[in-house]
């Protein structure tokens, strides 16, 4: 009896080992924990793709400083960055911007799909006050920088990328405040979801800078080597 009870207790056990192992191993599969390519392991990672990251601005302000986050994140430490766009001007008959330029974000192929993702992007909102600011530091600085606000919005990955192909995730920025964006396969003109034609059509947001405005990222972390 003691010996079959033994059995059975070391067989459980085994089998709750096997479990917690097999939940480690298929934790990648799971929801992502940092977008960011720092790490030399996630280069060299075969499950792992860098690719661009990229927007269109259908707005009449400038975008700057997009990221990338996990839906749980509340650091840049996991953020991936993307390309911002300047406001296309008036008289132009194609939207200026695009897919990103270089690769910046770590996909990894065993994270499922549809993937949620949170978007932060700093907006110009008053283009005169920001034109005159002055010795802002922005990661000494608590409050945004002035004649500007940063947002906060989310969008829902569809597909994952392909594998040794080209391909990347396109951002679409609304007048009303809102961010779309989904994995973006083609090579040469990338699809638009408004006609620059009907531009002034667009509903927008009044009243406030963004949907969710959140406080400035970037304050209290360590500055770039390169920064003045």
């Amino acid at each position: 009896m003691k010996l079959t009870t033994r059995y059975t207790c070391l067989t459980v056990l085994t089998a709750m080992a096997l479990a917690a192992s097999a939940c480690s191993r298929g934790s990648t599969g799971g929801e992502p924990k940092s977008f960011g390519t720092s790490a030399d392991s996630k280069w060299d990672d075969p499950n792992i793709d860098i690719i661009t990251a990229g927007s269109y601005n259908y707005t009449d302000y400038d975008i700057y400083g997009v990221y990338l986050l996990p839906l749980n994140a509340k650091s840049l430490d996991d953020a991936a960055s993307a390309n911002g766009a300047s406001a296309t001007p008036q008289s132009y008959t194609q939207w200026e911007g695009g897919p990103g330029g270089q690769p910046s974000l770590a996909w990894d192929f065993r994270w499922k799909t549809p993937l949620k993702m949170k978007v932060w992007w700093q907006r110009v909102v008053d283009a005169k006050l920001y034109a005159s600011s002055k010795n802002y530091d922005a990661y000494t600085q608590r409050e945004s920088e002035p004649g500007t606000a940063w947002c906060e919005g989310e969008i829902t990955i569809t597909q994952p990328p392909l594998k040794d192909k080209t391909s990347g995730i396109l951002l679409h920025f609304f007048p009303d405040g809102r961010v779309e964006g989904d994995m973006n396969f083609v090579i040469d003109r990338q699809p638009v979801k408004v006609d620059i034609a009907r531009r002034n059509e667009q509903p927008k947001l009044s009243g406030r800078a963004c949907l969710k405005e959140i406080s400035n990222p970037l304050y209290g972390r360590k500055k770039p080597v390169h920064w003045n």
